[in-house]
């Protein structure tokens, strides 16, 4: 079985290293490895089929957006459509609005 694509921006990546960094240091690394892997489970799943969740027009460039815990992810489908684009990983107790945006193409991985 070939696993869907899942590129993360920059922010995305910046945001992952710090949800691990506050929840190591909070409850220790085994819970924020048990979160992050939980993460990247549920960003594979968004990637094996992205048009299940709906656009979020209330958001500039309408991502579509799944959450985990109290995290959201917002992606866009790749044009392909084998995959995501990760544009942020963020706790729902933020202002999503000021954090959400499309990031460059250069911006990933």
């Amino acid at each position: 079985m070939v696993l869907p694509r899942v590129i993360r921006s920059a922010s995305a990546r910046h945001d992952l290293d710090a949800i691990w960094d506050r929840l190591a240091g909070q409850a220790g690394p085994e819970i924020a490895d048990a979160v992050l892997a939980r993460i990247f489970e549920t960003m594979y799943r968004a990637a094996d089929n992205p048009f299940l969740y709906r656009e979020r027009p209330e958001h500039t460039g309408r991502p579509r957006r799944v959450n985990v815990f109290r995290y959201a992810i917002f992606f866009e489908a790749l044009p392909d459509g084998d995959g995501i684009f990760v544009w942020r990983v963020i706790h729902g107790s933020r202002d999503l609005p000021r954090f959400i945006f499309r990031p460059s193409e250069d911006d990933s991985d």
